[in-house]
C-alpha cells in the first residue's frame, strides 16, 4: 500500500539561480489519471534530448499541474513533463543548464517559481498520486495552516523512475507553491 505524509515539508526556491525547465505538454486525464499523457510527454522529452547527447545532464523529472481536472475524464486538461538539467531542484545541489536543444512539437521552455512550497512525499505506484494530491489539499494544507499561492504552479517531482524501482517503491514529492 502507498503511503503519504500528511504534513508537509516547507521549502523555499530561491529566485537565483533561476531553473530552467524543457517542457512538453500533453492534454487529457483519463479514469483520474495523467499516466498516458504522461508517457507520451516524456517521450516527446526523450526523443528531443536523447539525440543531443544532454540526457546524461539530467538531474530532475518533474509534472507542472497548471490547472485542477474538471472531472475523472478531462480531456483539455494539461500534463507538463519537465526536464532539469544540471540541478536536482529536490536537494538544491547543482548548476541549472540550459543546452541548446532544437524546439518542436509541444517542447517549450519555462522556469519553476521562487518562493515558498509546501512538500508532500507519497510511496507507491503512480495510480495512487490522485489521492495524495487529494489528502495534501484536504488534510495535509489545512492541518499545518497554510494558504495556496495562485501565482505559480504545483508541480511533481520524481525522486526516482520505474526504470529505477518497482512500483511500490517509486518516490514522487508534491510540491504545492504557499504564502
Amino acid at each position: 500500500m502507498a503511503e503519504r505524509t500528511t504534513l508537509p515539508r516547507i521549502v523555499a526556491l530561491p529566485a537565483t539561480p533561476v531553473v530552467p525547465v524543457l517542457t512538453a505538454t500533453v492534454r487529457g486525464m483519463i479514469e483520474g489519471t495523467f499516466i498516458r499523457a504522461a508517457q507520451r510527454a516524456y517521450t516527446e522529452l526523450m526523443n528531443a534530448v536523447a539525440p543531443t547527447g544532454h540526457l546524461h545532464e539530467v538531474r530532475t523529472r518533474l509534472a507542472l499541474v497548471p490547472e485542477p481536472p474538471h472531472g475523472p475524464n478531462d480531456p483539455l486538461c494539461r500534463y507538463i513533463a519537465g526536464l532539469v538539467f544540471g540541478h536536482a531542484v529536490a536537494s538544491g545541489e547543482g548548476q541549472p543548464l540550459q543546452p541548446e536543444i532544437a524546439l518542436g512539437g509541444s517542447l517549450a521552455w519555462t522556469t519553476l517559481a521562487p518562493g515558498r512550497y509546501a512538500v508532500f512525499t507519497h510511496v507507491g505506484p503512480y495510480d495512487g498520486l490522485k489521492a495524495a494530491w487529494e489528502a495534501a489539499y484536504t488534510q495535509g494544507l489545512r492541518h499545518a495552516g497554510l494558504v495556496v499561492r495562485r501565482d505559480a504552479p504545483p508541480f511533481e517531482l520524481s525522486l526516482n523512475t520505474p526504470e529505477q524501482a518497482a512500483p511500490a517503491e517509486l518516490h514522487t514529492e508534491i510540491w504545492i507553491p504557499v504564502v
